[in-house]
């Protein structure tokens, strides 16, 4: 039997012609749709993976805690230490610094021409009096006393007669700067 088309040609084209489009429309769809799950997955398999990295960080994060406090601890008790140990020297310091001191002005005395009869040491400054023959005795014992790198500044505070087992002698009292 033959088949004869009745409709119109152009009318069965446009029928074609729209069928097509509507099915490229659903396969852009569906296409978009699988690519957009692809997208998706991609990311949400970048996300856990992220999520896991930070998990593994978190609890790296926490041990290192732990060693970074005791750290600090060490630290803390270093810096005690170190405190202790500068206070130990400087009092070895100051010890040795009394007796060289000491030495030093027993040096500069002039023998048999003048006598100590205070000294006091505080801090970094030296309080000297005494009596000596006469006042060349005293420039000579200052002078000695400055020519030392021990001692910085060296000032009389007074210097007068006084009768001693009737003897005129000088009576002085002068300060020393120490240096550090």
């Amino acid at each position: 039997m033959i088949a004869i088309n009745l409709l119109p040609v152009r009318e069965w084209k446009r029928r074609e012609a729209v069928r097509r489009q509507i099915s490229i429309f659903i396969l852009s769809l569906l296409l978009l749709f699988c690519l957009l799950f692809a997208v998706g997955a991609a990311i949400q398999g970048k996300v856990s993976s992220q999520r896991a990295e930070l998990q593994r960080l978190e609890k790296k994060k926490a041990k290192l805690a732990y060693v970074n406090k005791k750290i600090r601890e060490v630290q803390n008790k270093s810096k005690e230490v170190e405190t202790k140990f500068r206070a130990i020297e400087k009092l070895q310091q100051g010890r040795t610094r009394t007796v060289r001191v000491l030495d030093t002005v027993v040096t500069c005395l002039p023998i048999d021409r003048l006598w100590l009869t205070k000294l006091d040491l505080k801090g970094g400054r030296l309080s000297l009096a005494g009596i000596a023959l006469d006042n060349h005795t005293i420039a000579l014992f200052m002078r000695r006393l400055e020519g030392s790198s021990l001692f910085k500044k060296v000032r009389l505070g007074s210097s007068h007669k006084k009768a001693v087992q009737g003897h005129d002698l000088m009576a002085f009292d002068m300060k020393v700067q120490v240096a550090d």
